[in-house]
């Protein structure tokens, strides 16, 4: 058998190199539901900060007034990392933006009786290409995916208590949301399980996630053999320090070649930037289908920039 890494052609020796060192140098953090592991409490000042306020106080920020008439925003997450990448060269930039919504909060009172329905999710990720280097600065092209999913409580598997396990399932749909030749739309139902590994006293943790999914109703006319270039299986592997240095990678695995994605990302309030709220993102993509436009296309990109969620 062929290891995944031998069936990915070979890189610039620049790239190779930038990739080899994403993967030696990362270290990243857990994956899980809300539930997973408890942080740590913040300070009382923040706390302090982002609380309604109440009856008789004042409104010290216009945040704290709109939070008083969304009183289901604690439905509200993140889901997949939201980022911002300047690609080199700036033509293969790229941004992020997601989140996810809980229908039944685990503290309402359906959800008390039956914990199991705090698990509905809807999610929705959109992704965008954007040339940077051209003089009207377009955008390549962009995926909309909106998904149903269903993620359950950590089930318990292993002895330890910071250790879990997680299932995830659910029905996605993509599309690029343009018409005529440029048009490409894909939907598939999955299932992932996720076992994470922990560590409270060093703070470190490894998350690993086998994804199998069933691709259907691809579009006839623009994109009738996707399966063929993005696969029915992929591998996401995180590991990393929690306030620390954060890799994640990605390898889907398809009948026209081997795909990989690798981020690290690194707060940057441990290092320059003491407040910045932020993380500096590096980027290394050699991978079929990045986009849907050109999905019969193989992309090598090293792309660096921020996240606000990694």
């Amino acid at each position: 058998m062929i290891p995944a890494w031998k069936m990915v052609p070979p890189a610039s020796s620049i790239a190779a190199r930038i990739a080899l060192l994403v993967l030696i140098t990362g270290a990243l953090p857990l994956m899980g539901d809300d539930d997973a592991i408890a942080s740590k409490s913040p300070p009382d000042a923040v706390k302090a900060a982002v609380a309604d306020p109440q009856e008789g106080e004042p409104y010290e920020e216009l945040d704290n007034l709109f939070r008083l008439a969304q009183p289901y925003l604690r439905n509200l997450n993140p889901y997949q990392p939201s980022y911002f990448l300047f690609g080199l060269p700036l033509s293969d930039s790229k941004f992020q933006l997601s989140f996810k919504y809980r229908f039944f909060n685990p503290t309402a009172p359906l959800a008390r009786k039956h914990p199991w329905v705090g698990g509905f999710h809807f999610g929705y990720t959109q992704t965008s290409f954007w040339d940077l280097g051209s003089d009207s600065k377009p955008f390549e092209d962009t995926s909309y995916k909106p998904e149903f999913f269903y993620l359950s409580r950590k089930i318990p598997w292993l002895s330890r208590s910071h250790d879990g396990f997680f299932i995830q399932a659910g029905v996605h749909h993509e599309s690029n949301g343009q018409g005529g030749d440029a048009s490409r739309s894909t939907n598939n139902l999955y299932f992932a399980p996720v076992f994470v590994f922990y560590n409270p006293g060093s703070r470190v943790g490894l998350a690993v996630s086998p994804k199998i999914k069933y691709m259907f109703d691809n579009s006839a006319i623009s994109n009738p053999n996707l399966e063929d270039y993005r696969g029915i299986f992929e591998l996401s592997v995180m590991v990393g320090k929690a306030e620390g240095a954060v890799l994640n990678s990605n390898i889907r695995t398809a009948k026209a070649g081997t795909s990989f994605e690798a981020n690290l990302t690194y707060p940057l309030s441990e290092s320059w930037f003491k407040s910045a709220q932020i993380y500096l993102h590096a980027q290394y993509v050699n991978a079929l289908a990045e986009n849907l436009l050109d999905y019969r296309e193989r992309r090598e990109a090293f792309r660096l920039g921020i996240s606000f969620i990694r």
